[in-house]
């Protein structure tokens, strides 16, 4: 399979490959140029959206190097996802400088991988890839209805950022999409922190109809109801889901590499559970993982959450499949 706009990956990691014993995740997801897949990994390495501050673009490398210490095997559910055909397909040819042709190969590639029924996981970047990559997969459903569900302290609703498009702009693009393709009523936002959103942006997603969940509820209420409540929003009359995490939902203590570290985030387990939960899902059609920002990080530790993130995604696939290997 050869798809316009891909590079190779940026970094590839050959440590700890090949031992017979246990099957290392960044050996599992080599990729042999086969279009037999059932999910891709994508870097997006674009953070020239970001307005604070920027490092993200190294993301996706960062998440590669963690890979190689982590196996196919979840102890908990005693479930090797060795048998999903998985790969890292490479990066966006990203030009910072372009955000405009950029964002028209990531609409390009991520539709194609849509189409072909592959499940993209992108890694970015920003989180203003997002808004392409919804593009993408509206249009590979042919505009119909698509929901999103979206962990972040933030809402990333802006119209616009001193007049341009930001990394805070994401899902009000998305909510005027033609023919209402991603709706307000189907949009649901997790982890929303305190005093890092503006009123004018919650009244926005109030008149817009979308559904607020805040870090604070998740702590009160539960990490699955917050699911509950976010597959049946974004499942009401849609013909798909995609899900959307900023990692700076996730508290600074486990998350101190991203751009607007959030000293009272989720805990990493909630949305460990909540990705596998949602991959199994069939309606879900494809996950980002974004602001992950190496120069910011202490010892990787980002790097190895968003590895770990993607694993239980993957995970989540895995089991949705019946791809259990011995």
């Amino acid at each position: 399979m050869k798809l316009e706009g891909l590079k190779p990956p940026g970094l590839v990691v050959n440590h700890l490959k090949g031992d017979p014993d246990e099957v290392r995740a960044n050996g599992w997801l080599e990729w042999d140029g086969s279009a037999d897949l059932d999910a891709a990994i994508l870097g997006v390495p674009f953070d020239g959206a970001s307005t604070v501050r920027t490092g993200s673009r190294h993301g996706p490398d960062a998440v590669r190097s963690s890979l190689a210490w982590y196996t196919t095997w979840s102890s908990d559910a005693r479930f090797n996802m060795s048998g999903l055909q998985a790969a890292d397909i490479g990066d966006i040819d990203v030009v910072v400088t372009d955000m405009a042709g950029t964002f028209a190969r990531v609409r390009a590639v991520i539709r194609e991988l849509v189409e072909r029924g592959i499940v993209p996981l992108s890694i970015g970047g920003d989180h203003s890839i997002a808004w392409p990559i919804l593009e993408g997969i509206t249009a590979a459903r042919s505009g119909r209805r698509v929901g999103v569900i979206h962990f972040d302290a933030h809402h990333d609703l802006r119209e616009a950022h001193f007049g341009a498009e930001s990394s805070g702009v994401p899902f009000r693009k998305a909510l005027e999409f033609p023919k209402d393709a991603v709706a307000g009523r189907n949009l649901v936002q997790i982890g929303m922190a305190e005093f890092c959103n503006s009123p004018i942006h919650a009244n926005y997603a109030e008149e817009m109809g979308v559904t607020v969940i805040s870090g604070l509820a998740v702590r009160r209420d539960g990490i699955d109801r917050a699911i509950d409540i976010a597959l049946e929003r974004a499942g009401d009359d849609t013909d798909g889901i995609y899900v959307s995490v900023d990692i700076d939902c996730i508290d600074q203590s486990q998350a101190p590499g991203t751009a607007a570290p959030n000293p009272c985030g989720l805990d990493a387990r909630d949305l460990q559970h909540a990705l596998r939960r949602l991959a199994r899902d069939p309606r879900v059609l494809g996950c980002d993982i974004v602001e992950i920002s190496p120069p910011l990080d202490i010892n990787n530790m980002t790097g190895n959450l968003g590895a770990m993130m993607v694993l239980n995604f993957l995970m989540g696939l895995a089991m949705r499949a019946g791809a259990q290997e011995a």
